[in-house]
Parts: C-alpha cells; structure tokens; sequence
C-alpha cells in the first residue's frame, strides 16, 4: 500500500493522485501558453526593429545614390535623417546606423562645412563614449580645433620624462594570448573550391574578441597621442609614442610619428635613435615572425606554400586577417634605412 493510501485511505488517496495530476496539467498548458507568448512576443519585436532598420536602410540607399550624383549636401541630410531615425529609436543601436554617421563625417568634410563637422563629431563623442570609432572621432576634432593653430610648446629633450612598462608589457600579453589561440595551420586541409575567408579552424570568436580588448588598451594610448599631437603639446605626445614602444607595439606608429616630431622640432640626436630604434625592432620582428612561420609551415607540409609568399615579399596573417604571422617590412625597412644614410653621411 503506497504512503498516500496508508495516510488518507484509498479513496481520499485517489483524489489527491488525480488533483496533482490535474494541476500538473494546468502547469503544463500554462507553460506552453507562456512560451507561445513568449514566442509571439519575439516575433513581434523582431519585427518592429527589423521595420525600423528596412527604413534606416532605405535612406542610407538614397543617400548614396545621391552621393553618387554628386549631391554631397542633400546626401548629407538624407545621412542625417537615417541617424536621427536610429537615434530615437528604442530598439536600434549605433551599430545599425554607424555607417551613416561616418558618411556624414566624410561629406562635411569634403563640402567644408567644417563648423557643422565640430558640432557633429563633439555630440556623437559625448553620445557614444564607447564607442569604437569615438576615439578616432576624439582625433578628428583637435585636429581641426587646431589646424589653424601653429603653436608649439616650448620643450627640449631634457623635459621628456622616459617610459617604463608594466612587469609584463601589453605587447607580450598580446603574443601570450595569439599562442594560446588554435595554431594556424597554412589551410592545408581545406576543402577543395572553398574560400580561405569562411575557413577559420573553428577558432571560437571569443577569441577574436578578446583580442580586440588587449588591443583597446593600445588604441587609448594611440588617441592621446595624436589629440596631444593636434593640439602641439609635443611633449604629451612624445611620451605616449614613447610609451606604445615601452608597451612593445608591433606598430609603425609611434615611430613614424617620433621621427616626424623630432624632424619639427629640429632635434637631430633623437631623430637619429629612434629610426636605429625602429631599424633594430622591426627587422628583429620580422626574423622572429619568418621562424615561427616557417615552423608551422614545416609541421603542417606547407613549406612551399609558405616560401611562396615569403619569396615574394607578402604578409601572412592568421585566419580571417586577424592579425600578421609575418610582415616583411620590406618598404618601411628601406625607407628608414636611407633616412640613416643620411645622418651617416
């Protein structure tokens, strides 16, 4: 006899059996009607943003026509609309209309409507903050605030304070993390007619993305550099250049941007070392870059392949271009290399 007849006696015990079992049904039904709500209620979401977008879409397509007639300024307020659609919008984000918004930064620029550009770039700063594009924008704007403007701090070499690192610099965490990622393999196993470009090894894109993050950490540094660089505070500028290399930044950035500073100002010293600096990092990156490259190549039968590239002076970069395996650095090499001959001579 089970726990419930013992307790209540059969017949009371075959209520209660079938009272939970009308209210599991009832669970059941509710469950079900829920997730049809639930349901229904996504479909007509979906549908408001994807209405909402098609509109954003068939300006951005008028616009460009436009464009392409050459009506820069009625392209511009057609621009315009599309983003004050996706800005009131409660269901778009910047990510659907960002496109537009860099249209319209480009043709205020080209239609010199240069005081509409400053008005335009320092609302979208402040709007979107977080943007990815926000601190390019940051840079657009010093520049034309100081276009106009010749002034340069007064410094000298003594007033520049040196850069240090961290004890790991965010370049070797960036190298840490690119080896931890699923090795390349030089798509030795693709399959036949397909696109290198929808071949990425299963590489999980949280691996790309947190790639992007290490490299965030760069960018800032890049964006003050410049703003600095704008407004002719060189001395601001030349120690967060000074600081991407301490930092170990595989870019040619902060060196092309020291040289060019240190030629302004006339301090020939410093010229001189940064482009020996930038000489002796690059190619050393680049021998690192041909062993690695050439070691995969090697494990994966694809040193021809490799060797192919590698003969003619091409770069090689891990799946989907998200970063270089190896870069020969040949025209930036050659071009610093008789900017020295210069100094030797």
């Amino acid at each position: 006899m089970g726990f419930l007849q013992r307790l209540f006696g059969r017949n009371e015990s075959s209520k209660l059996q079938a009272r939970s079992r009308d209210f599991q049904e009832k669970e059941l039904i509710k469950d079900y009607e829920d997730l049809v709500e639930k349901t229904e209620e996504f479909k007509r979401e979906n549908l408001a943003w994807q209405t909402e977008f098609n509109h954003i879409i068939e300006l951005r397509q008028k616009a460009q026509q436009l464009e392409k007639e050459n009506k820069l300024e009625e392209a511009i307020s057609v621009y315009l609309k599309s983003i004050f659609a996706g800005e009131k919008s409660e269901k778009l984000n910047i990510n659907n209309y960002a496109f537009d918004i860099e249209r319209t930064i480009i043709l205020f620029s080209k239609t010199k409507r240069t005081d509409e550009l400053k008005k335009f770039l320092e609302e979208k700063i402040d709007l979107y903050p977080d943007f990815q594009d926000a601190k390019k924008w940051a840079v657009r704007l010093s520049k034309l605030n100081n276009e106009k403007s010749n002034q340069v701090i007064s410094i000298s070499p003594t007033d520049i304070n040196e850069q240090t690192s961290g004890k790991t610099t965010i370049g070797q965490r960036i190298n840490d993390f690119k080896m931890k990622m699923p090795e390349f393999n030089f798509y030795y196993d693709l399959p036949e007619n397909s696109d290198t470009l929808n071949y990425n090894n299963n590489v999980p894109f949280e691996y790309f993305r947190k790639l992007r993050e290490f490299r965030e950490a760069f960018e800032t540094i890049k964006s003050l550099a410049k703003i600095a660089e704008n407004e002719g505070d060189y001395k601001k500028a030349i120690e967060a250049y000074k600081k991407m290399i301490a930092e170990e930044f595989e870019g040619p950035e902060p060196y092309e941007r020291l040289i060019i500073i240190y030629a302004k100002l006339k301090w020939k010293d410093e010229e001189k070392k940064i482009i020996e600096q930038s000489i002796s990092f690059f190619t050393n990156l680049k021998d690192n870059q041909l062993k690695y490259v050439l070691s995969l190549a090697k494990k994966y039968n694809m040193t021809d392949k490799a060797l192919e590239y590698i003969n003619q002076d091409k770069k090689i970069f891990y799946y989907g271009g998200a970063f270089e395996l190896y870069n020969p650095q040949t025209s930036r090499l050659t071009k610093w290399k008789k900017r020295l001959e210069k100094f030797n001579k």
